[in-house]
């Protein structure tokens, strides 16, 4: 059935920046002298949300330090290299399309609301969405509260929505609002990990255009 509304994820989702992620954490773990992820198909079975869960799984010991610092110089790098991020391939097609459709979208992600701002403007794709609900904080605690608390004020009806993500908290998030999920494997997770929740998974953005009908 063809949705009322797209809700998209943004980080691996509308931009790849899994270069760059993976970049970043490992400088942040070698200064730990933890063990580096070696590609970023380990990255993809590794990341998950919350991101202090995911720092630990890595080596990091908060009772050491406490997990802003590695979260703080995470972000330090990510944003002094953000001008390296590229949008992903075919979404650019995709948002012109479901426009076309007039079929409203928008952004509920677990990026800090600034900086997801930022990006947008910076790539030129903010007059795509009506709504950009993003985070208080850089701290990635994750989105299933934002939701929980937009699911409430709003009027829309969310059972006839879409939310499109790359992660298995994007499935995660979506039973919060009630609406549908299809996860694309091409971002931060592995296909196999996708798979587990039981939602459609596509390969390339571009088929989320077969949902559409």
């Amino acid at each position: 059935m063809r949705p009322e509304l797209i809700i998209w994820d943004f980080n691996g989702t509308i931009i790849d920046d899994l270069a760059l992620s993976l970049e970043a954490i490992n400088t942040v773990l070698k200064k730990r002298n933890l063990p580096l992820i070696e590609s970023e198909d380990a990255y993809r079975k590794a990341f998950g949300f919350p991101i202090i869960k995911y720092y630990e799984s890595l080596g990091m010991d908060f009772s050491r330090e406490p997990y802003k610092k590695p979260a703080d110089e995470w972000v330090k790098l990510y944003n002094k290299g953000a001008d390296r991020i590229s949008l992903t391939l075919g979404i650019l097609d995709v948002l012109h399309k479901i426009s076309e459709m007039s079929i409203p979208q928008m952004i509920l992600s677990a990026s800090e609301t600034e900086t997801l701002i930022r990006q947008l403007e910076i790539y030129n794709i903010s007059s795509y969405f009506d709504k950009i609900i993003g985070c208080d904080n850089v701290y990635g605690g994750g989105k299933t509260e934002v939701a929980k608390k937009w699911a409430t004020e709003t009027d829309i009806s969310l059972e006839n929505a879409l939310y499109i993500g790359d992660t298995d908290h994007d499935y995660e998030t979506s039973i919060v609002l009630g609406c549908s999920c299809i996860l694309y494997s091409g971002g931060h997770m592995s296909k196999e990990r996708l798979e587990k929740t039981g939602a459609p998974v596509i390969d390339r953005i571009t088929d989320i255009l077969q949902y559409m009908n």
